[in-house]
């Protein structure tokens, strides 16, 4: 009774903020209001985020994650807070709209246990370490995640290429070289939607034998897997290294390439973040 009565004060609080944000000039003000609103609700299902957090499986941390890739040469599949909206039936705002297929394959991906293939889920430590959008998450649909996850698993991190030290220049070029070891000397194969927002950076892939390009739909790029999958599979499996950007399409894809023989990386917007951090940390080489 008393979590039907913190989600209806949730609704409450949400609207009321929506509301008021109508009548303020700014937006700098409108997204205060919004902030002190998620805020409010936070704090009332503190002990519901503490619980969830409490029950989560144990993750690798980022390093450890990418240690163990490199050094097994395995495929990884990654699940985030959009693959999970998925599954219980939300729709993913940017990459791919609902479908029940897709939902029952990244379910079969999410509790396999294929030798080749590494299984990562965003890492939960602690309350403070979440941020906002996954305490948000959590309070939404944190009770149905916890029941798709394994709680005697450990996971690897979906941030072993995201999650990008940002304390110091030393720490943040020693990570990117670990990682940039993965394709040294390696012929690339780049999975891509076509006219996405992933951008290539060459200084990251400067040690490559070479690039190729697949490309599918920027969005539901689920709808024409199958094709996706013929083009990638004319490539060598004994070659190539197949990196995949398709959103949640990537969580299967990586998953199916891997028990085919391939090293294939779901592998995301990584470039995008590597570049932000680069910039905060270089602001000279703007």
């Amino acid at each position: 009774m008393m979590t039907i009565f913190k989600m209806m004060l949730r609704a409450i609080i949400r609207k009321t903020c929506l509301l008021v944000s109508c009548f303020l000039p700014s937006v700098p003000l409108r997204k205060r209001v919004r902030e002190a609103g998620d805020a409010w609700v936070i704090r009332l299902f503190r002990s519901q985020i503490e619980s969830f957090v409490s029950e989560y499986p144990k993750v690798y941390s980022e390093e450890q994650s990418l240690e163990r890739l490199i050094q097994s040469r395995k495929s990884i599949t990654r699940f985030g807070d959009g693959e999970f909206k998925l599954i219980i039936g939300e729709r993913h705002k940017s990459f791919q709209d609902v479908n029940e297929t897709l939902n029952q394959r990244m379910l079969e991906v999410l509790r396999s246990s294929d030798p080749n293939v590494l299984v990562a889920i965003h890492p939960v430590r602690d309350f403070d370490s979440l941020g906002r959008i996954w305490q948000k998450f959590i309070i939404r649909i944190g009770r149905e995640v916890l029941g798709l996850l394994d709680t005697d698993r450990i996971y690897d991190s979906t941030g072993l290429f995201h999650r990008l030290p940002t304390g110091s220049r030393a720490e943040f070029t020693q990570r990117v070289q670990l990682i940039k070891s993965l394709w040294a000397g390696r012929k690339v194969v780049i999975v891509v939607g076509k006219g996405s927002r992933f951008h290539f950076e060459h200084e990251l892939f400067d040690n490559v034998a070479s690039v190729d390009y697949v490309y599918g739909p920027a969005k539901n790029a689920f709808h024409e897997y199958d094709s996706i999958l013929q083009k990638v599979q004319a490539y060598d499996k004994t070659q190539y290294l197949i990196l995949l950007v398709l959103g949640p399409t990537a969580t299967v894809m990586a998953y199916d390439l891997g028990r085919m023989g391939y090293q294939a990386i779901d592998f995301g917007q990584m470039p995008g973040k590597y570049r932000k951090v680069r910039d905060r940390l270089f602001p000279d080489l703007k």
